[in-house]
């Protein structure tokens, strides 16, 4: 008795997607709809308009916490829609069940952990280059128009370090979010209060560096108040809750 032939569809079917792949279906996702769409493109549009109307200095700056006090507004406040499209990504992926049909192409975990990572990765790149143009182009220009010294200039390369570590740090609070919280309009409202909440917290004096998520880019721009205390439970506190996170992520029932 000659065995029936698999049909053609069986064997590309059982293949594997590739982690590239994962990643290319993850960003049609986060631009399905028309509303996505825009969203994505008011995203940057976003962060530079803010970094006009904050980094605009003044002519009595002339320390380095005054000067950095619009760099960490803008740093915390920018980004914002950038990263409620992560965080919307994210949860709506566990609230509408559309991981369904990604995990049944690649049941694998945490390499649909990796490829949500990546894509926030990318959105930390854009955002920490748009950041920084700013802040070394028009921040500069504004005081040399003042005829007031640059101080961000002085160590440039700290300056700039500090600006990719918060930007970092923050973008992992927005991924954090979006893994815990599997609602999204829950993991939005969340993200969106805590980050003004921290935004009115920390602008002058530092009230929270404790559980502040960008309190390593603070210590490292010497504008910290509360020490290595504070780097080291605002570390382990958001360190930890992102292991939670993707722990949760890995194992969360898609059904």
């Amino acid at each position: 008795m000659i065995p029936a032939q698999a049909p053609a569809w069986q064997a590309p079917a059982q293949r594997r997607a590739s982690f590239g792949t994962l990643v290319g279906v993850e960003l049609r996702k986060m631009t399905a709809t028309a509303a996505d769409k825009i969203l994505v493109i008011s995203a940057p549009v976003l962060l530079v308009t803010l970094s006009l109307l904050f980094l605009q200095g003044g002519t009595h700056d002339y320390t380095l916490d005054n000067q950095l006090l619009p760099v960490f507004i803008t740093l915390r406040l920018g980004p914002v829609l950038m990263n409620v499209v992560l965080v919307k990504l994210i949860a709506a992926e566990w609230h509408y069940r559309s991981a369904q049909p990604t995990l049944l192409a690649q049941p694998s975990r945490l390499r649909y952990v990796l490829a949500q990572a990546t894509i926030a990765f990318g959105v930390w790149l854009i955002a920490s280059g748009l950041n920084l143009l700013m802040t070394f182009t028009y921040y500069r220009s504004r005081y040399d128009a003042y005829d007031t010294q640059f101080l961000l200039g002085v160590r440039p390369g700290a300056m700039a370090g500090t600006i990719l570590l918060g930007g970092f740090c923050l973008t992992l609070f927005a991924v954090t979010v979006g893994w815990l919280i599997p609602n999204t309009a829950g993991a939005i409202t969340a993200y969106v209060l805590l980050s003004l909440l921290l935004v009115f917290l920390q602008s002058s004096v530092d009230y929270a560096g404790w559980f502040d998520p960008a309190e390593p880019a603070r210590q490292l721009a010497g504008i910290a108040k509360h020490g290595p205390v504070a780097l080291t439970t605002s570390l382990v506190g958001w360190i930890g809750l992102a292991g939670v996170a993707i722990w949760r992520a890995g194992t969360r029932e898609a059904a």
